[in-house]
């Protein structure tokens, strides 16, 4: 073989061994995109009024088997009031306000920052009714945000498990709001849980309903304060 042709011959396998390397790297990058975007916020529902009022977003948490939902929208309320609505709507449901929907929704502890309950939920007649545990933390800055957040709080109980029950062993979420103007707000309302091998066809419509109650819940009980 002349000097020309193992030249030739030389560049060719130089040229295939180049694409060969950039379709790897390309490969792997979409691969490490698709893996970025399953834990980033996708929005998958939006109110359809002509002004939407909400947002909804799904994302997975990282290194769990946690799925995350927030709903997001404004409120004509100030943050402070937002936050009071929140609370008191925890008194309404604890005092039997909603005794058709909770047969027991019992407030355990209380104090300026935090409130403890134990909550049995009614489910649909081919599910066990569940029972949750719950602390809530209150929270507000110098910025005039105003928080709460929750989550599971079996061991602060001590409540034992019961074998007509379900128990929730992981519930957690928060609302935050933040200033827009002195007499409106930016809501944002987040729940985070295992979905333990439930189908998503009937896990997201019941969140579904669950963010958006909370928010209109927020919107309706802040005018009253």
């Amino acid at each position: 073989m002349n000097k020309k042709a193992t030249t030739l011959a030389r560049l060719i396998f130089l040229f295939g061994f180049v694409i060969l390397v950039l379709q790897s790297c390309v490969s792997v990058r979409g691969r490490n995109v698709k893996e970025w975007e399953k834990y980033e916020w996708q929005m998958v529902k939006v109110d359809k009024s002509e002004d939407p009022t909400w947002e909804i977003y799904k994302r997975k948490l990282k290194g769990t088997n946690f799925l995350e939902y927030k709903i997001e929208g404004d409120i004509p309320s100030s943050p402070e009031a937002c936050l009071e609505a929140f609370r008191k709507d925890i008194h309404k449901l604890a005092n039997g306000a909603e005794n058709k929907k909770y047969p027991i929704y019992e407030i355990s502890e209380e104090s300026e920052n935090s409130i403890l309950t134990y909550v049995i939920h009614n489910e649909p007649f081919f599910f066990k009714n569940t029972e949750m545990s719950v602390r809530y933390l209150f929270y507000n800055d110098d910025e005039e945000n105003f928080a709460v957040e929750w989550n599971e709080a079996w061991e602060e109980s001590q409540i034992q498990p019961s074998k007509k029950l379900k128990r929730v062993d992981t519930f957690r979420g928060s609302w935050s709001f933040s200033p827009i103007t002195n007499n409106s707000s930016k809501a944002i309302n987040s729940v985070q849980f295992d979905p333990k091998g439930m189908p998503l066809w009937l896990i997201n419509p019941m969140v579904y309903k669950f963010l958006k109650e909370g928010l209109e819940g927020i919107r309706t009980t802040s005018k009253q304060i």
